[in-house]
């Protein structure tokens, strides 16, 4: 399965636990409160640490109060609060929401930036999905070429070489299990889409793989 589909897959996940939620606090008459409410809460609990209940504040209020100007300031403090618990899944989506609904002319830039930046530090390794790095390095193309004079360009065209890097230790993998495979066509296909010339001039490091896990990796 594709990152685009987890990702979306993912989100209707997010769905039907706020909905689920929203049925809860009908349960105890959580209901038809003031944005500001909501609003505080969302930060009350993002400051105790629980973010599964101020995605579940955050329901309330897109529910509740779909036009307030509290919806936008949300989003942001929640996508950067999942960053900071490294739940960049959830940071995406919320980038993603504000995108969608809130995005103009003056911040287009830095949220596309925002939700590349999630994308990034979700890279922990080569993940061994080719879609994901395919959709995340045509993101980082489309950036490029929307937002060429972008203050944030220079950091999208650090990270899309960390991408390509990472591409790079994926195919290489696949390489591997061609040769010992002894598939001498498929190797000599994946052995194409390694950038040699990024690898001479960078000299990464391979990913840290613990004992463990290398037991049953490539």
């Amino acid at each position: 399965m594709g990152f685009a589909k987890v990702f979306f897959i993912f989100a209707l996940g997010i769905l039907l636990a706020c909905m689920l939620t929203s049925c809860k606090k009908k349960e105890k008459n959580e209901l038809n409160k003031p944005a500001m409410y909501w609003y505080q809460n969302i930060l009350k609990e993002i400051r105790m640490g629980n973010l599964e209940n101020a995605d579940n504040f955050y329901a309330s209020l897109q529910s509740e109060h779909i036009n307030s100007p509290l919806l936008p300031e949300a989003m942001m403090i929640l996508g950067q609060a999942h960053i900071q618990k490294e739940q960049y899944l959830l940071a995406e989506f919320y980038f993603d929401e504000y995108l969608k609904r809130f995005a103009n002319a003056k911040n287009a830039d830095y949220l596309h930036f925002l939700k590349l930046q999630s994308r990034y530090y979700g890279l922990k390794s080569s993940s061994k999905d080719q879609e994901f790095f395919s959709d995340s390095l045509s993101d980082f193309d489309e950036f490029l070429d929307t937002f060429p004079d972008s203050r944030y360009a220079p950091f999208v065209k650090t990270m899309q070489v960390r991408f390509v890097l990472g591409q790079n230790e994926l195919n290489k993998g696949i390489v591997r299990v061609y040769k010992k495979a002894k598939k001498h066509s498929a190797r000599e296909k994946y052995e194409e889409r390694i950038d040699d010339e990024l690898e001479q001039a960078t000299k990464p490091k391979p990913s840290h793989i613990p004992w463990y896990v290398r037991m049953f990796n490539w």
